[in-house]
């Protein structure tokens, strides 16, 4: 599939159009509601790679009926979140360390594609999110709230997302971020978590900075140096995967 049929097939219409486009009920979720919630919980490790889902536990839960659930489902299995097989039903799929570098080595690509497209605006509200990010990240210094710090990187992530106006390159950069984030936010238990707060300090100093300037180039730069950064940790614990930073 070309980048032009992935950014306009209507799986993946995430700002509006054919998936969006059915209203709900008074206290219900629609569709769209639905797939950022359940990919929320896969990415933050709620669901666990090879756990179930059940869909009529899970239509109960929405207040909604399997019709609307199954299309969310079927944006996750295409984003390759879940899988569902005849006979078995729907459980997360697993990544391997070799698969989430590729994925690493892709995403630094795009950030080059970022650094060549047109940006969207810089408004002060983008500032502030970062600002806030930056005032919670510094907050979890000295303690181990692994989520917190996930939380903090999917939001960061939804910043950098909205910073370019190139559709295709929004929709393969969000897919893979979210492939890839779980895997890392599971590697946490395995690094120094302390020095990881410290690096996304440092990253989201920079990006303000750049911000600041209104240059979404140079903050696609500093992006792709700290997924370099990842890539290269990566890159140690193939090599030898019995080491481990401490916990």
């Amino acid at each position: 599939m070309t980048a032009a049929d992935m950014s306009t097939s209507p799986m993946l219409q995430a700002d509006g159009g054919v998936f969006d486009e059915e209203a709900h009920g008074a206290g219900k979720l629609n569709k769209q509601d639905i797939y950022l919630e359940l990919r929320r919980r896969i990415c933050l490790l709620d669901y666990q790679p090879g756990s179930r889902l059940n869909e009529r536990e899970l239509a109960s839960e929405f207040g909604v009926s399997r019709t609307p659930l199954r299309t969310a489902l079927q944006r996750l299995e295409y984003d390759g979140l879940i899988v569902s097989q005849h006979g078995n039903g729907t459980a997360v799929t697993s990544i391997d360390l070799t698969s989430m570098r590729d994925i690493y080595i892709v995403r630094m690509r795009l950030m080059d594609a970022m650094a060549e497209s047109t940006p969207n605006p810089v408004t002060d509200d983008i500032l502030d999110s970062v600002q806030d990010l930056d005032r919670e990240c510094r907050n979890l210094l000295g303690t181990k709230d692994k989520r917190a710090f996930a939380e903090i990187i999917m939001r960061l992530h939804q910043i950098l997302h909205g910073l370019s106006s190139n559709g295709p390159l929004r929709d393969f950069n969000d897919i893979l971020f979210f492939q890839s984030a779980r895997f890392w936010f599971l590697l946490l238990e395995k690094m120094d978590f302390e020095q990881q707060v410290e690096d996304l300090l440092d990253e989201l100093r920079m990006i303000r900075r750049s911000l600041e300037l209104r240059d979404v180039r140079l903050v696609a730069t500093i992006h792709k140096s700290h997924l370099a950064i990842v890539l290269s940790r990566l890159d140690a614990m193939e090599a030898n995967p019995l080491v481990a930073e401490p916990a």
